[in-house]
């Protein structure tokens, strides 16, 4: 669900592309030696007639600093509006004022845009920290932060710190700790070209997906019919509960750029989701998950039944300092193959459950695996979404991280973009 757009200037974005498209004229003009009075009347006379102005002019102000002295401020609803104006009522009052004027001209001018009001990342997170707070995705006003969101102005300065790629896999995308509190998490996501989430959906959560540089895709799909051995799992192990859903349904592709829309909203009453970079450049988000993701659904595509599980997955960074946790093996959306795990402990014995080996890293022992595969009968797992949910039955699980708080380094979320 895009709620915001933007436009998009040369290579990056500039300031003002966040703003309205009015553009500011301002015209200062003095007044001869001896000819005071017949300055203040045609003046006078020339602010009337500017106050008189509609068409493409949503704003006139005239400012008089000192007797003798005047300075137009007008506001036009877009360039080629100020452009008309210029060449007609502007040459109109030049033409009744140019006799008792220094010079016969202003002596300034300017045109430029109207700044627009914008926040920092660090206004951003300030605002985020008091107006974000609740439980729940209702307990929030989605198009009011929606819309403070948009108006961040992403500066390469203050978000270089958090960009932080996995050496092991370049096509592994990186989650990074921006902000954390009782009520939300604020992550950096890094996407290398052609990589994508999982197919997920977000628990109780509201999630804000805002662009800062590059191109990704969101793709969100309706809320499928779960089987009920699914639903009766997820109520008895909340933390590892596999079963079957409906055919995923696709309902909207959003294409977020520098150049057009920049933000997205989910929830589970929207539906599901999956963030993809479909080019061949890197590209970076912010995501504000509210409360912070501790449990999700994962939908993959797949005849069979695949066996999904719990990983608390550490974040890549915090505070852009690297926290040393993220291991060769971490899977950015918190789950693992633990299929592959499992067969490689039994001696290769098959499961026959349609799990696809994600790399020749998918069966090695990583403690983050080994704890996890442990004390779980039935060996529950989870394996990269890679469908698009058009052509098999999906598979439905439940991941969540494990349970307390702490920080986000030691123990994090077991979330998704």
């Amino acid at each position: 669900m895009s709620v915001l757009s933007g436009s998009g200037c040369d290579k990056r974005r500039k300031l003002c592309s966040l703003g309205t498209g009015e553009v500011v004229h301002i015209t200062h003009l003095k007044c001869k030696e001896g000819m005071m009075d017949q300055f203040e009347r045609r003046v006078q006379c020339a602010a009337a007639g500017l106050y008189q102005l509609e068409a493409g002019i949503s704003d006139v102000r005239v400012c008089h600093p000192h007797c003798g002295e005047v300075c137009f401020v007008l506001t036009f609803c877009d360039r080629d509006d100020m452009t008309r104006y210029r060449e007609g009522p502007e040459l109109d009052m030049m033409s009744q004022l140019q006799d008792v004027v220094v010079g016969g001209k202003p002596q300034y001018e300017s045109t430029g845009c109207l700044m627009p009001h914008a926040h920092s990342l660090a206004s951003l997170v300030d605002y985020l920290e008091k107006n974000v707070v609740g439980t729940s995705h209702t307990d929030h006003n989605v198009a009011e932060v929606a819309k403070e969101m948009g108006k961040w102005f992403p500066r390469a300065s203050e978000y270089a710190k958090y960009i932080h790629w996995d050496e092991n896999d370049p096509k592994k995308y990186t989650r990074n700790i921006v902000f954390q509190n009782k009520y939300m998490d604020v992550l950096f996501m890094c996407w290398p070209p052609h990589s994508a989430s999982s197919i997920h959906d977000h628990d109780a959560s509201s999630c804000w997906v805002v662009l800062v540089e590059g191109e990704v895709h969101e793709v969100q799909y309706a809320m499928p019919k779960m089987d009920r051995q699914f639903l009766e799992n997820q109520m008895r192990n909340p933390t590892g509960a596999v079963g079957r859903c409906g055919k995923l349904k696709e309902i909207g592709v959003s294409v977020l750029s520098e150049k057009g829309c920049t933000l997205t909203y989910a929830n589970n009453d929207v539906g599901l989701h999956r963030v993809e970079n479909r080019t061949d450049k890197p590209a970076y988000t912010v995501h504000v998950y509210a409360p912070g993701l501790r449990k999700m659904r994962i939908f993959k595509c797949g005849g069979e039944v695949c066996l999904h599980t719990v990983a608390a997955v550490p974040h890549m960074s915090e505070d852009g300092k690297r926290t040393g946790l993220w291991q060769k093996n971490t899977d950015p959306d918190g789950v693992i193959d633990v299929c592959a795990w499992n067969e490689k402990q039994e001696g290769s014995h098959p499961h026959h459950c349609g799990c696809s080996k994600k790399g020749p890293d998918s069966g090695g022992e990583s403690a983050e695996e080994k704890t996890v595969g442990e004390g779980k009968e039935g060996g529950e797992g989870e394996g990269e979404g890679e469908g698009k949910g058009d052509s098999a039955t999906p598979v439905a699980a439940v991941t969540a991280a494990a349970a307390g708080g702490g920080s986000s380094s030691a123990v994090a979320a077991g979330a998704t973009e």
